[in-house]
């Protein structure tokens, strides 16, 4: 039989008059059990609701470190498109520069980049990147671009080497005596013939153009201006010195229009046409010498219809 328990109500609306009510225990249970089971739930709530803020909390930092690592690996994507675009572009200049000066020997530069070991496409599988170890990973990255940097740096040198070849090159040629000193016909040409004045065979170490009196003389390269005055047999007359071995002298000129020290540039005006000197009419003497030795001036002119 369940036990009772007796209860005192009173009423105080009918002057402390009082009334007894019978409990059993059994429906107190109940509501203690009720209590206790609804602190058990609000405590398990209070746990996962913390857990849950706690994972959400953890998964907005990974997104953001996962954005951030992102950006990284779209940086290095870009220095590497950069690296390659340029040293593609060096390569294809390299090869047109030396294919112009005929400087080319086998085959044609690779123009792929050299570096090696496993091939990673850094964009193509983000998650895949994600799970790697971080550190690990830029590091390869770092090594790769170095080797790529590495590998410019010697296409940039060698360009270099090649340019100042090239300036080289360029002064030789505006330092090579290539074009006419005056407009005229050859009356007597380089090599052996009968003197006009003794009739002996004798070597003629130039060439007589013969021109116009007064018309102008030019420098046929680039040089500095040697000797600028009267000589015996070659009357007025300019020597210039055009280094690399190459020199040039103009006799015969009515008039001189520059002077020892002179710096000239290729078809620069240094005379006027005469015939001072031993001379039978108004002619250029023209000669060409490398290393003091008189060559044949026909073999240095490029362009005929130069002047």
């Amino acid at each position: 039989m369940a036990k009772k328990y007796t209860v005192m109500i009173f009423d105080p609306t009918k002057c402390g008059k009082s009334r007894t009510l019978s409990v059993t225990a059994r429906p107190l249970w109940i509501i203690s059990a009720a209590f206790v089971i609804l602190l058990c739930v609000s405590a398990v709530s209070c746990w996962l609701a913390y857990k849950f803020f706690n994972e959400k909390q953890a998964l907005a930092a990974q997104a953001s470190d996962n954005t951030e690592l992102k950006e990284r690996v779209t940086a290095y994507s870009e220095r590497f498109e950069e690296i390659n675009k340029k040293m593609a572009a060096l390569d294809e200049l390299e090869f047109k520069v030396r294919d112009l000066v005929a400087l080319q020997s086998g085959d044609r530069v690779v123009k792929q980049v050299a570096v090696g070991g496993k091939e990673v496409d850094i964009l193509k599988d983000y998650f895949a990147i994600s799970d790697r170890r971080e550190k690990e990973f830029f590091d390869n990255l770092n090594e790769t671009l170095l080797v790529m940097s590495t590998e410019l740096e010697k296409r940039e040198m060698s360009l270099s080497e090649l340019v100042d070849f090239l300036e080289e090159q360029r002064l030789i040629m505006l330092s090579t005596p290539t074009i006419w000193p005056v407009r005229g016909w050859v009356s007597s040409p380089f090599g052996f013939r009968s003197s006009p004045f003794s009739g002996r065979r004798v070597f003629h170490e130039g060439l007589d153009i013969a021109a116009r009196y007064g018309l102008d003389v030019h420098a046929t390269a680039k040089g500095i201006v040697v000797f600028a005055g009267e000589r015996a047999g070659y009357g007025n007359i300019v020597t210039i010195d055009h280094g690399y071995g190459y020199m040039t002298r103009y006799g015969h000129n009515s008039s001189l229009t520059v002077s020892v020290g002179d710096k000239v540039n290729k078809g620069d005006v240094i005379a006027k046409v005469g015939s001072t000197g031993r001379s039978t009419g108004p002619h250029c003497h023209y000669e060409v010498l490398v290393n003091g030795i008189p060559v044949n001036p026909t073999k240095f002119i490029i362009d005929e219809n130069s002047l």
